[in-house]
């Protein structure tokens, strides 16, 4: 501190006097840095985004915010962007859960609480003159000293308000929760949401049983008994770096050894897991290839169905279209209704009679024909 700081006595030290307040009061300042930039470091490294860096000329910024800087400090900001998610209208008055995304651009650290702090703050002008609308009002005081806390951790999210949630009813409930799941599940270390009022009470949970709580299991490891889903498979999402995989996975997940193209190589579990491949493009994950008879959808798909298991699964909701190498032989994709999901796709490859193999992941990576060939 400043007043520990001694003026020397002895005529010999009068010359570093001023040398000499100068370094103590630069000490706080570097102190209170150090501070800050532990901080963000901190929420960086537990808030890794997977779907936000889109080019900057591709999209639409409608607010910027700027963390705190030093003067002092030389390094250049590097800009990040992010997906907030807001209901809309007319959408989202008969459909509770229907939510669409809007861009935002920070140079905080700590993005994923940024992206709440936005969804909080709510749609600018703009947006509101498209239809989108707030998907969570706050009022009242805070217990916690501000308006809510976020943890993540093992592939949960966990945010609780510390005001109080405005609400009319279930829509209002269910808006909430599906915009704040949508925004906080864009990131690859998020898979779950457990989201809590300021009684750390699950938000809009009618039962009284906290039912939010307790449907979140301990993670899962990649099996041959895991499901593919539209974003990815077990605990393994689309958007993870091989590295977050393999640490999701409690397998390693390492190259087949057959890739000639270095910006799309396949991986796979080295535990024994064969028919499971994971295409990676720009260093992380993008899709998921089945050939193996043992994995099936979530919805229980899988390799041996014929065509009219698949589309009674799935009723509506399949296009069909020609296999471009098996005579006979189909293309079943998968269309998802839900805005969030809406670029991936599940794609059934058929002989014309069943499905031979099949692949779930982002558009368009989950389209390309001969994978990385």
């Amino acid at each position: 501190m400043l007043n520990h700081c001694r003026l020397p006595l002895l005529s010999f030290w009068l010359v570093f006097t001023v040398w000499g307040i100068s370094s103590c009061g630069q000490q706080v300042q570097d102190t209170a840095e150090s501070s800050e930039s532990s901080q963000a470091v901190t929420e960086s490294e537990s808030s890794t985004e997977s779907e936000s860096t889109e080019p900057q000329a591709e999209l639409e910024q409608t607010r910027t915010k700027q963390a705190p800087q030093s003067t002092r400090q030389s390094a250049q900001v590097t800009s990040k962007n992010v997906k907030v998610f807001f209901p809309k209208t007319p959408n989202s008055n008969t459909d509770f859960t229907y939510v669409e995304s809007v861009w935002r651009t920070t140079t905080n650290e700590g993005i994923a609480r940024f992206a709440i702090e936005e969804l909080l703050e709510g749609p600018t002008d703009n947006e509101s003159s498209k239809g989108f609308i707030n998907a969570v009002q706050l009022t009242g005081s805070s217990n916690c000293g501000e308006d809510f806390t976020l943890s993540i951790s093992q592939g949960v999210a966990k945010l609780k308000f510390c005001k109080t949630v405005v609400s009319r009813g279930v829509g209002d409930d269910a808006r909430a929760i599906s915009a704040v799941q949508a925004t906080l599940k864009q990131f690859s270390t998020v898979q779950s949401v457990i989201l809590l009022d300021r009684n750390d009470n699950c938000l809009g949970d009618q039962s009284g049983q906290n039912l939010c709580l307790t449907s979140i299991k301990k993670q899962e490891k990649l099996t041959a008994n895991s499901k593919l889903a539209i974003k990815g498979i077990g605990p393994i999402q689309v958007g993870m770096t091989v590295a977050e995989a393999s640490r999701a996975a409690g397998v390693k997940i390492v190259t087949n050894g057959a890739n000639t193209n270095p910006e799309c190589v396949y991986y796979q579990p080295a535990d024994k897991l064969d028919g499971i491949h994971f295409m990676v493009t720009g260093d992380r994950i993008a899709r998921v290839d089945i050939n193996t008879k043992g994995i099936t959808t979530i919805s229980g798909a899988g390799i041996g169905d014929t065509e009219a298991r698949i589309k009674s699964l799935y009723p509506g909701q399949i296009e069909v279209t020609p296999h471009p190498y098996v005579e006979g032989g189909h293309y079943l994709t998968f269309i998802p209704k839900s805005s969030v999901d809406k670029n991936y796709r599940v794609i059934f490859e058929t002989d014309g009679q069943r499905v031979t193999e099949f692949r779930a992941g982002k558009v368009p990576e989950v389209k390309w024909i001969e994978g990385c060939s």
